[in-house]
């Protein structure tokens, strides 16, 4: 049975200021401008590796934000520093190897990735992630990229049913009837997560720019956590049990939006979705 609470989120307002940022997000990390240069060996190491990613990935952030600071990352405590005021350098952390507990300098990216590739191993190719072992390590990374996918599932069976009548069509966002939302967690989704994204970009700064991946990386796992229990509690999609097309609406437009945070977090974080589920 679904759980109800007292709504007073204005769903309509939430989701159309959202989306109405999100599109604007890939456009300014493509067009936007790069002050985030890097100071380490390329591909050699992994923490070389590591300087590279959080180099990309702060790259798109303050090309979206756009800033004028300059950043640069090394691996090397004592990299020489220039003396510009508007520039900042920040030092990446070591890799560590997990059996000597010291920084990893022999282990190249290519082995790496193949080291993790004999950490997964798939019993049943075709049925997607369903017969995948997976490393504990890597369970929180799994379940991001699962339950982006699943989002994204829901919205092509969705699409799918209209084109074959079997769904009436999305009505436009000021057309749908978002009181119909009455669920614990749509409310506290919205509220928490949807709400919450672009104000949490928007804080992003220089004093905490090494907080900045995390952060947004906690955010989506957190995301991930409370969806989940949400796809296990509740059917967005209309069947022989549920019939209610107005509540079903309501909540692909929900979905609509949880799908473009996903993506937008992931263009920042230079991730790709899978593509099945």
């Amino acid at each position: 049975m679904e759980k109800s609470t007292k709504n007073n989120v204005d769903f309509k307002a939430v989701f159309k200021e959202t989306l109405n940022s999100m599109t604007l997000i890939p456009l300014m990390i493509s067009g936007g401008r790069s002050n985030v240069t890097t100071r380490c060996n390329s591909n050699i190491t992994l923490t070389d590796m590591r300087a590279q990613y959080a180099s990309r990935v702060l790259s798109n952030i303050f090309a979206y934000k756009d800033q004028n600071t300059e950043i640069i990352l090394t691996s090397i405590k004592n990299s020489d520093n220039k003396s510009l005021s508007s520039t900042i350098t920040c030092v990446v952390g070591p890799v560590i190897n997990p059996s000597t507990k010291k920084k990893d300098v022999k282990t190249s990216f290519e082995e790496y990735m193949r080291l993790r590739q004999l950490h997964v191993k798939s019993r049943h190719p075709t049925e997607g992630l369903a017969g995948l072992e997976i490393d504990p390590q890597f369970r929180e990374a799994i379940k991001v990229l699962y339950n982006r996918s699943r989002v994204a599932c829901i919205l092509q069976k969705f699409s799918d049913g209209v084109d074959c009548s079997l769904y009436p069509p999305l009505p436009t966002l000021d057309m749908t009837n978002f009181k119909l939302l009455k669920h614990k967690a749509e409310i506290e989704i919205t509220s928490k997560y949807i709400a919450g994204f672009v104000p949490m970009l928007n804080k992003f700064s220089l004093t905490r720019i090494a907080k900045i991946t995390s952060e947004l990386w906690r955010f989506l796992l957190f995301l991930s956590q409370d969806y989940s229990h949400y796809y296990s509690s509740v059917r967005t999609l209309c069947d022989e049990h549920n019939r209610s097309h107005p509540t079903m609406h309501a909540r692909i437009w929900m979905l609509k939006v949880i799908l473009t945070i996903y993506d937008a977090a992931f263009a920042i974080l230079n991730l790709k979705p899978l593509q099945y589920v």
